[in-house]
């Protein structure tokens, strides 16, 4: 059985936006619930805006000079010895490039990942991170398209042949960069792009989106305004700046706050708790399904006694997780919820307010500050007020094709020469209240048997069933013939539900077409690198726990 490719279902032309109704965000404060007593400086956020995120680091630099920056474990870096080895790298960046040239570093989650990233910032040179402990095959897929001419590595680093025999000058990074480096004379370009973070849909090569320019400033802004991030901070940086981990970094590096980065695939769950006590730290953003799991050990409260905020993304979030979540964390902390994609970045976020959760799903927030979006209609007769999700504002400078910038998914605003249109392809719900409720994905509603079956509410329903951990649907094709469901089960408790068990829940809590034809017993839900769900290694699994 193979995945379903499900076609987009038709909608109005988006590039016809003068002809649209579009509803403008920034009526709610960031901080609305959230941690408005606790003081940061609002007006160093605004700077990310205007100047960039490196010469904001670099006021910061001076103001905590032997304050620790950077902390991956092996080694930490302060303020002053982080930004010499940015100045040094810089230095050698320039001397064997040329102005356009692009550069790739092959590095996994450590301290030289923040260095590179901010000495290719300051190079102007655009940047193709690509994360050392990902698996080979996504690393040449990212290489293929990169257009490099120079690879930056750790010097401890052991490239793959993939890299040694492309033919590319190396320059090995050693974090070694004398006191009396001096900074050097290229000024960076607040306007000008940084970094292709690369993302995978579910299925299909790795995509490449280009970040940087005044939206990247305006999406740290948001950031710290939301949070009030200030040097007291410990952020725990768990996304692989390959994969858009670096608003963290620069989040925490402009702040005065410490970044303590993990790679979390590696180290393990029992790692990522203890840091997480040891290190006290107080902004955590993760995926709700892996928090269910590490939130419902006993006893775990007090690894998480410093947490203020934590923010929730990349997943339906439901009622049962905020309350599980408010009954393990401190009372002091605030729980965040936020949606956007690569490509557009944040579009709606909130502090969850309990009184506002309506159902067994909560809210993705309002509309952030310099957004407007619009709802199009997906099907004849759906709700109202619900829609496919378009989103106009500044946001990606494009997709990354074959080496350069190209247009990609994004429309020219005809408005505004820095404004995009982008279609996100979620339905959402708009309330009366202001709040937006995330509906489902257009390509994962399917037709069965002629009737309309939404995959995430089959998985929601999963959900609820006693025993189950995690559960993804998938719509299958065979041979031509119609659409069928199936699901994988991750379910390690004593008392796994039986697939009948199963169905006859699925069917009370949907409808009798969506009750699906296979489920697969599995050990493990894969994850891709940004933790979501891989369909592609899933749907190869085979069935390990057979129960009827």
């Amino acid at each position: 059985m193979k995945p379903r490719t499900q076609s987009p279902m038709p909608v109005h032309d988006p590039r016809s936006a003068d002809a649209l109704s579009w509803l403008q965000g920034g009526a709610v404060p960031l901080d609305r619930a959230g941690p408005q007593d606790w003081p940061y400086d609002a007006a160093l956020a605004a700077a990310f805006r205007e100047t960039g995120g490196i010469a904001v680091i670099e006021t910061i630099a001076a103001r905590h000079p032997d304050k620790v920056a950077v902390d991956d474990g092996a080694r930490s870096l302060t303020y002053s010895v982080f930004l010499r080895n940015v100045f040094a790298l810089c230095e050698r960046i320039l001397d064997r490039t040329s102005p356009g040239d692009v550069i790739t570093s092959v590095c996994g989650h450590t301290c030289e990942s923040t260095v590179i990233i901010m000495a290719a910032a300051m190079s102007g040179r655009i940047v193709v991170p690509i994360d050392s402990g990902h698996p080979i095959e996504r690393q040449k897929a990212i290489f293929d398209q990169s257009g490099a001419a120079l690879i930056l590595t750790p010097r401890s680093e052991s490239l793959d042949d993939l890299y040694t025999s492309s033919g590319l000058p190396v320059i090995p990074v050693d974090l070694t960069a004398p006191a009396d480096t001096a900074r050097p004379p290229h000024r960076h370009d607040p306007d000008a792009p940084l970094f292709v973070s690369f993302t995978s849909g579910s299925t299909g090569r790795p995509k490449g989106i280009v970040s940087g320019g005044r939206y990247g400033g305006q999406a740290l802004q948001h950031f710290v305004d939301m949070f009030h991030i200030n040097q007291h901070d410990v952020i725990l940086g768990l996304a692989s700046l390959s994969t858009g981990g670096s608003r963290d970094a620069f989040a925490a590096l402009g702040t005065g706050a410490k970044i303590r980065l993990l790679d979390v695939r590696g180290s393990g769950i029992s790692q990522l708790v203890g840091i997480i006590a040891r290190e006290q730290v107080t902004i955590l953003s993760f995926v709700p399904s892996a928090l269910r799991m590490i939130l419902a050990i006993d006893g775990i409260e007090q690894a998480f006694r410093s947490l203020r905020v934590l923010d929730l993304h990349g997943e339906r979030i439901l009622a049962s997780d905020i309350a599980l979540f408010r009954a393990k964390l401190p009372p002091t902390c605030h729980i965040s919820v936020t949606m956007g994609s690569v490509e557009a970045g944040a579009v709606f976020s909130w502090f969850v307010e309990d009184d506002k959760i309506e159902g067994e799903t909560v809210p993705v927030g309002y509309l952030l500050p310099g957004r407007r979006v619009t709802l199009l209609p997906f099907e004849q007769g759906s709700e109202e007020n619900v829609g496919q999700l378009v989103v106009r504002g500044a946001m990606a400078l494009g997709a990354w094709q074959n080496g350069r910038i190209a247009g990609g998914p994004f429309i020219e605003d005809p408005e505004d020469a820095a404004s995009r249109i982008y279609s996100m392809g979620d339905l959402v719900r708009l309330r009366p209240d202001g709040l937006f409720e995330y509906a489902g994905r257009v390509d994962r509603r399917v037709k069965i048997r002629g009737l309309w079956a939404d995959l995430g509410d089959i998985e929601l329903a999963m959900q609820a069933i006693q025993g189950i951990d995690e559960a993804v649907a998938v719509a299958t094709a065979a041979d031509g013939e119609a659409d069928t469901i199936a699901v994988y089960v991750k379910a390690t408790g004593a008392h796994r539900p039986s697939q009948a068990f199963i169905r006859a829940e699925i069917a009370a809590l949907t409808a009798d077409h969506m009750v699906p034809t296979q489920i697969f017993y599995v050990s493990e839900i894969p994850r891709l690198a940004n933790f979501k769900v891989d369909l592609m290694r899933l749907t190869r699994l085979s069935e390990e726990f057979p129960h009827n």
